[in-house]
């Protein structure tokens, strides 16, 4: 799991700019995370020339790029025939240091895929000895780590740095959102899953349902479209992995189960999970006491929390969109919505425990996952190999209160947990959004169990 910074962000560029070296920066990840709005708040008050690249043929980008250069320059005349010509202008202008980004790459080298060895020769020849800052930024996270840093690329080796941005973590999620209660920004952290772009579509003056109609369930809404938008950009024909996708949105976590429900053949579908897997859009999950990696134990989800609703709610129900009988699909959202928010509720409670964790409100962990095993669950468990220490957490999204019913079910579950034998110490928690029963407290502070309410939350 990654927690996001972005001040960290900002701060890593900061400090590479005021090195007395060339520097080549990669800056990547999955599209509206922020990638573009922290390369212009750094470029702010530094000279640099900002190239923003999309789908046109190679004369029109150079004509644009022509017109970009001439503007941030300040020169009267400047065209571009050629990239020889192009980044012969750059070397001219980088004798100091230059700030020179190209966002969304990937446009040009698809225009001509020679771009990047065209990039790799400029670099070797005469941009490494200057002072320039170069960034590279891409939204498709496959083709940035295949063309871009992979060892088969003309530019392996040069990068001097790179940074994958991640959608925002929970805890900064709730700073865009100050006026709501912890019930609230759970739930819409369940929908927009920390991306801002879909964050700034959610007014805090509606609940949370209110947004997903007016937001996600009308045929003129930003976010209607955007899973299929996305996928449409990525994949040449995303047919196959929305089947994939729905699948997995409606329960299916094993593989069988995932071919089945899909209908795609278990001698293919390895193929287009992977696929997935490097767009950032499904997550693959062993129990935390396997030891090996490749497991028929294997549990697939889907990691980006918009996708994982819309693939629930909104793709199988298009045709109620379209004839607008959103009322009906309102109900559907409305009855369900709380076992939807449970799972994303799990996964907020680890993001926690991981926070209390290294401020030393429990023990220190360094390993975070779910345990499973013949149909038995625990939500999650923290292991820290070299103190033998291990904590076993249930979550609960439900209205009532946890007690001593969910405490023997955990622990009569923890014993099933093959890990370190008698030689293990054992620690227990809960994280509830209804709270906790007076006597079950009671027990928890005699016995030391951890007991993590909404309030906890909003205090870290």
């Amino acid at each position: 799991m990654k927690f996001v910074n972005r001040d960290f962000e900002l701060s890593s560029l900061h400090e590479k700019y005021h090195s007395d070296t060339s520097e080549f920066i990669v800056i990547y990840g999955r599209r509206r995370v922020g990638k573009t709005t922290i390369i212009k708040e750094f470029l702010t008050g530094k000279k640099h020339f900002y190239f923003l690249a999309d789908m046109q043929k190679e004369n029109q980008l150079l004509s644009t790029f022509s017109e970009v250069a001439r503007i941030q320059s300040g020169k009267e005349y400047i065209n571009f025939t050629s990239w020889d010509a192009f980044f012969s202008f750059l070397k001219e202008e980088s004798i100091d240091r230059t700030l020179v980004v190209f966002d969304e790459v990937g446009y040009i080298n698809r225009a001509n895929p020679a771009f990047y060895s065209i990039l790799q020769r400029y670099w070797d020849e005469h941009f490494c000895q200057t002072k320039m800052m170069l960034i590279l930024c891409g939204s498709s996270v496959s083709m940035m780590e295949r063309d871009v840093l992979g060892y088969g690329s003309p530019l392996y080796g040069r990068r001097t740095g790179q940074l994958e941005v991640y959608p925002f973590d929970y805890v900064n999620v709730r700073k865009f959102f100050p006026d709501l209660n912890e019930e609230e920004v759970i739930e819409t952290y369940a929908v927009t899953g920390g991306v801002p772009a879909y964050m700034n579509h959610f007014q805090a003056t509606k609940d949370v349902l209110g947004n997903i109609s007016n937001q996600i369930l009308r045929p003129d809404a930003f976010l209607y479209r955007e899973p299929r938008f996305i996928l449409l950009e990525e994949l040449r024909d995303p047919t196959t992995y929305m089947s994939i996708l729905r699948a997995i949105a409606q329960g299916a976590g094993k593989f069988n189960e995932i071919s089945q429900k899909s209908g795609v053949a278990t001698n293919k579908l390895s193929k287009y999970l992977s696929v997935l897997m490097d767009l950032r859009l499904v997550r693959r999950e062993i129990p935390i006491t396997e030891k090996k990696d490749y497991t028929r134990h294997s549990l697939y989800s889907i990691s980006d929390n918009l996708f994982s609703f819309w693939f629930r709610f909104v793709y199988p129900y298009t045709s109620l969109i379209e004839g607008n009988d959103i009322s009906a699909l309102e109900d559907i959202i409305s009855s369900n919505f709380n076992v939807f928010v449970s799972r994303i509720f799990e996964d907020v409670s680890k993001q926690m425990l991981m926070n209390f964790s290294s401020q030393k409100k429990v023990p220190a962990f360094n390993r975070f996952g779910r345990w499973w095993h013949k149909g038995q669950e625990i939500d999650i468990v923290a292991i820290n190999e070299s103190t033998c220490e291990i904590m076993f957490a249930e979550c609960k999204w439900q209205n009532k209160k946890i007690g001593m019913r969910e405490y023997n079910a955990l622990l009569e579950k923890s014993n099933l947990v093959n890990w370190r034998g008698d030689g293990r110490i054992c620690y227990y928690a809960f994280f509830s959004k209804s709270g906790f029963e007076p006597s079950f407290e009671k027990f928890a502070e005699e016995k030391g169990i951890f007991l993590f309410s909404l309030k906890d939350f909003r205090d870290l």
